[in-house]
């Protein structure tokens, strides 16, 4: 590759699957030049991932054209666990608020993947290529040359390989993937049901774990769509599990299998891997290209979203040339713990779906029953879960030393100046944020750090403080906490919040530009300092 093309883009995205999607949705926001290369012109038409939680769908509500996710995901409004014979054995109902945060949902991947695609198209700093596929990569100090298929060379500044688990961009790094894959293959079917069923439209978003040691498995329901996953048994053919005979005696105890279209129906074995490391100079990895997991606590695509918002904002802020590329190594630095947590807990919760013990699952049956006969448990926990917050925050090793640095900002309601009441997510955007409680926290910033917040276009937010009279300058809004979940310091301080809303921590006045730049980990060469 020694010949060195014209084409010049800040970051080239590989795959445009959801991962690599965000991505470039995210970067584009910033202003950041992306290209994107997917060897399919078309999304993968049949489902997969089938449900993110309420972190990740907070992130995507920031992702543009997936603000309104009617079309392709639907809030989850019980999940359960059922006995042998179906009977339920715990519930947890999450009502449905217009004014409650984001929820987990159940997601139509295909249908997601294409407003993923409308929304990039719509944006002036991306451009995509479909159809097309890396077929090298050759990095200098400079920046990436990439090769593709059709011969094109395309020189970015930076190269992130969002293609999955077989990733070609990791191959071509020689990166090892590291981890074990476990034998015991899974039935999964999806499958369209006739909406003209009666009581079809009126059937409640469900998640279900099924605790029968004859043969574990898990179903999902949702209008006029389920899937269902099963655990093979030792010695079954994994193609005969696939006949169309064999999946309809599957589904029947569950509905009339001649009310149902089939949109796929796949044996898979699942993972627990790692790529060795995730950045090789200028090259980085996301997503199934970085990490792969069991699929029984979800977390699969969702930790791979996760990826995508702790590493947009670090190549934008890179790109425009706010900081040095050491700021990418808080990337890994923060999100491999994440990760290795887990999927530490998707293997224990895989033991405990997967197992085949009579007595043990006779014992855990019992104790669900026994805690769902306690009068009000089930309203408590149904309660919790619509009123927690995420509760993930960044390992300690990287977050540096201010109160709150690395806790999620709640997305509260607040009430601005003009009455309105809105997300403090909506507010913030896809920027940095500076808080202050009462007063205008520029005020309470040094010539530099007010410098650094102008080249960040950080928003500048002000809590109104009860029974204290708040004066803001231009550019600072005005909030009222809706929900008290944001009190005053006791001291004058000013709380600093990164694009992807964990916290670098509520500092005490007067803030100096060195505080502003202890930044997700790394120890970015900051031309502010």
């Amino acid at each position: 590759m020694d010949d060195r093309s014209d084409v010049q883009v800040d970051v080239l995205v590989a795959g445009c699957g959801p991962v690599g999607g965000v991505l470039a949705a995210l970067l584009g926001a910033h202003g950041t030049r992306v290209t994107v290369v997917d060897p399919n012109h078309e999304p993968y038409p049949r489902p997969r991932a089938a449900a993110l939680d309420a972190e990740v769908m907070r992130i995507l509500g920031q992702v543009p054209g997936l603000a309104d996710a009617e079309g392709w995901a639907v809030a989850v409004r019980q999940s359960r666990v059922l006995g042998p014979d179906r009977r339920p054995l715990f519930t947890v109902d999450v009502p449905d608020h217009a004014e409650a945060p984001p929820q987990p949902v159940l997601i139509d991947q295909p249908n997601l993947e294409a407003a993923l695609r409308a929304g990039l198209t719509a944006r002036s700093t991306v451009e995509l290529r479909f159809g097309r596929s890396v077929l090298a990569v050759e990095q200098d100090h400079g920046g990436v040359e990439v090769l593709l298929d059709d011969g094109e060379r395309i020189r970015a500044n930076w190269v992130v390989g969002c293609d999955g688990a077989s990733s070609t961009v990791r191959r071509l790094l020689g990166v090892v993937y590291e981890g074990v894959s476990f034998p015991q293959p899974w039935l999964v079917v999806d499958a369209s049901v006739d909406a003209s069923v009666e009581g079809e439209r009126d059937q409640p978003p469900t998640m279900s774990f099924v605790l029968d040691p004859r043969r574990p498995q898990v179903a999902m329901s949702r209008p006029a769509a389920r899937r269902w996953e099963w655990m093979l048994l030792p010695g079954e053919d994994p193609e005969r599990m696939l006949d169309e005979a064999t999946v309809r005696e599957l589904i029947r105890p569950w509905v009339d299998p001649d009310t149902v279209r089939v949109r796929r129906a796949a044996v898979f074995t699942f993972h627990a891997r790692a790529a060795s490391r995730w950045r090789h100079g200028r090259i980085l990895l996301a997503g199934d290209a970085a990490h792969s997991m069991p699929p029984f606590v979800g977390q699969g695509l969702g930790s791979g979203i996760r990826d995508a918002a702790s590493l947009a904002w670090r190549l934008a802020q890179v790109a425009r040339g706010l900081d040095g590329d050491e700021l990418l190594d808080g990337y890994e630095r923060e999100r491999r713990p994440d990760v290795r947590a887990t999927t530490i807990m998707a293997l224990r919760a895989g033991r405990v779906v997967q197992t085949r013990s009579r007595i043990g699952s006779a014992l855990l049956r019992s104790v669900l029953r026994t805690i769902g006969a306690v009068p009000g448990a089930q309203a408590f926990v149904s309660r919790r879960a619509q009123r927690a917050q995420p509760a993930r925050r960044l390992p300690g090793g990287v977050t540096g030393p201010h109160p709150g640095a690395g806790r999620l900002l709640p997305d509260i309601r607040v009430r601005t100046a003009n009455g309105q009441v809105v997300r403090l997510d909506n507010l913030q955007g896809n920027h940095w944020a500076i808080i202050g409680y009462g007063d205008d926290p520029r005020t309470h910033l040094d010539a530099a750090a007010r410098e650094w917040a102008e080249a960040h276009r950080a928003v500048v937010l002000t809590i109104a403080v009860p029974g204290r009279e708040t004066h803001v300058e231009p550019g600072c809004t005005l909030v009222e906490d809706l929900n008290g979940a944001l009190p005053a310091p006791r001291r004058t301080a000013v709380t600093l919040v990164r694009p992807d809303r964990f916290l670098l921590g509520t500092l005490p006045a007067p803030v100096t530009a060195a505080a502003l730049t202890r930044a997700g980990g790394g120890d970015p060469s900051n031309r502010y300092t």
